[in-house]
């Protein structure tokens, strides 16, 4: 009668409810079928990039569109990236479909091909240089550690020693293993890479790294959030660029607290061989320049106009240059390699233009207040010019430089750290007989000098050992989220699908009771 009825109803009921909370928990699964992303960053500092998080319309998969737009001096067109978790052609078709023109990529890429040293301390500061399928010559790595793997040939990675740096696309595309190549506008040349890229038919597998073309230090450092982006540390790279921020910030308030605004030359005198007719000129830091923002972060006078306009090449005549080192207290020089001033002062250029001997009264060499940052550059079998870790691992670093240049040049304040980068050219046999300032804010501190080695060993050590907690604590974090929401849909569809047993057999013994007492109530 009705009690059976009810019963009946009950049964079909609960069940119904069953099979669509499973139906549910299925449809979340499909949907997620291609993976969703740890952390949906956003960007804060650079400007060369863009990132926008998206839902496609037809096939409801989860994608960050990265646009990168290079300045416009390079004569190169915006680039747009697609990244998706998916990996079946069909998904990557449907998501192509909606974006034309961009190139589709699955992530995390299980290779990758490099062309920059920066690119592979951005690599190797996520721990995912063993990534690396390809690179032009590992000579040219700082990193002991990403070297000496490289050249394992049990890690089986391609290098290009004689082809220039990283020019043959091509070959790079064609190594085993290689899903996506970095690239960079600037390759040591003449000529933009994307440009060869293009000329080389593997546009669809590269991406471009801009940070050169970055006006900040932080900018420069937000492109971690990229390369986190294509190697599946998504989560890591956002946790290491807030680090890197907190500090740089700390920092750059510090350097406010200074009595003193001292005057800054910050620069490289270079050989341009690919002007014509060759030249030599001093190449400074310029404003909208990452270094220029170092100088103005640290609270510095930099003697350099604003407004001052540079040769056809970009650089600066050796009397302009002379005129302006005479301005200033300090010296920051761009991996010139002195190894004293009083050698500074004795070189013999071939350039008529150019007398050496001249610096030997800026006050910066009378003051003993001329530094490089070449503190950790090598010279390597078979090569002129060393390499040098300020132009590769510093990108990622740009707190630990800030705080280096404010130690040099407001010598008054407490020390905030030791030196990675940069190293204080030794006096020599320089006379002193003429410094302009007095011994209060001269930085001559022979012992300082002496002991930039072994404390910068002690600096790189500490630096290293906070990254690694750093990425560790960010990478449980991530997975232990992870592993919550997971075990969450897991228990919930198990509840689910016992609770649905218990009432099928609940509803069956009842029945079979039922028909074998027929006087029962429900």
């Amino acid at each position: 009668g009705k009690t059976e009825f009810f019963f009946f109803f009950f049964c079909r009921s609960a069940m119904s409810r069953v099979l669509a909370f499973l139906a549910v928990v299925a449809g979340v699964a499909d949907a997620s079928s291609c993976g969703s992303f740890g952390m949906k960053s956003t960007v804060v500092d650079a400007t060369t990039f863009g990132m926008t998080w998206v839902t496609t319309a037809n096939s409801s998969h989860e994608v960050v569109k990265i646009v990168v737009t290079p300045t416009a001096a390079r004569g190169v067109a915006a680039q747009t990236y697609v990244l998706t978790k998916c990996t079946d052609s069909a998904d990557k078709n449907e998501i192509a479909a909606e974006y034309p023109g961009a190139a589709v990529i699955s992530v995390p890429v299980n290779g990758l091909s490099a062309v920059d040293t920066v690119q592979i301390a951005l690599l190797e500061t996520l721990g995912v240089y063993t990534k690396l399928r390809a690179f032009p010559s590992p000579l040219l790595i700082s990193s002991d550690v990403v070297r000496t793997w490289i050249q394992d040939p049990v890690n089986s990675v391609e290098s290009y020693p004689g082809a220039g740096f990283g020019t043959d696309y091509a070959a790079h595309s064609a190594v085993t293993g290689v899903d996506v190549l970095m690239s960079s506008v600037y390759q040591y040349g003449p000529f933009g890479a994307i440009n060869d890229y293009n000329a080389s038919g593997v546009l669809d597998k590269m991406v471009l790294i801009n940070e050169l073309d970055e006006s900040t230090p932080l900018g420069r450092a937000e492109w971690i959030k990229v390369v986190g982006l294509l190697t599946g540390k998504e989560s890591n790279a956002d946790s290491l660029y807030s680090t890197t921020k907190a500090n740089y910030e700390t920092a750059k308030k510090f350097a406010a607290a200074a009595v003193s605004q001292p005057k800054v030359w910050y620069n490289g005198f270079y050989t341009n061989i690919w002007s014509s007719p060759v030249s030599t000129e001093w190449y400074p830091a310029k404003s909208g320049q990452y270094t220029y923002q170092y100088l103005a972060d640290a609270y510095t006078e930099y003697v350099l106009p604003s407004s001052e306009v540079f040769s056809s090449n970009g650089g600066l005549s050796w009397a302009r240059g002379v005129a302006l080192a005479n301005k200033a207290e300090f010296w920051l020089s761009n991996s010139q390699s002195w190894a004293s001033l009083s050698a500074a002062a004795a070189v013999v250029s071939a350039d008529s233009t150019v007398d050496f001997k001249t610096l030997a009264n800026v006050p910066s060499f009378q003051c003993e207040n001329v530094w490089d940052n070449d503190l950790s550059a090598v010279l390597y079998s078979g090569s002129i010019y060393p390499r040098n870790d300020f132009f590769e691992s510093a990108v990622m670093h740009p707190d630990q430089v800030l705080k280096e240049i404010i130690m040099i040049v407001h010598p008054e304040l407490s020390s905030i750290g030791t030196h990675k980068y940069f190293r204080k050219v030794p006096r020599g046999t320089l006379s002193a007989d003429n410094c302009p300032f007095d011994a209060s804010e001269d930085t001559s501190d022979d012992s300082d000098a002496s002991d930039s080695g072994s404390s910068s060993s002690s600096s790189t050590s500490s630096t290293s050992t906070a990254a690694k907690t750093s990425k560790s604590a960010a990478t449980m974090t991530g997975l232990n989220l992870g592993l919550t929401v997971s075990v969450a849909i897991l228990g919930s569809a198990l509840i689910a699908i016992a609770l649905g047993t218990l009432i099928v057999l609940k509803c069956r013994a009842r029945l079979s009771r039922k028909a074998v007492h027929p006087d029962i109530i429900a």
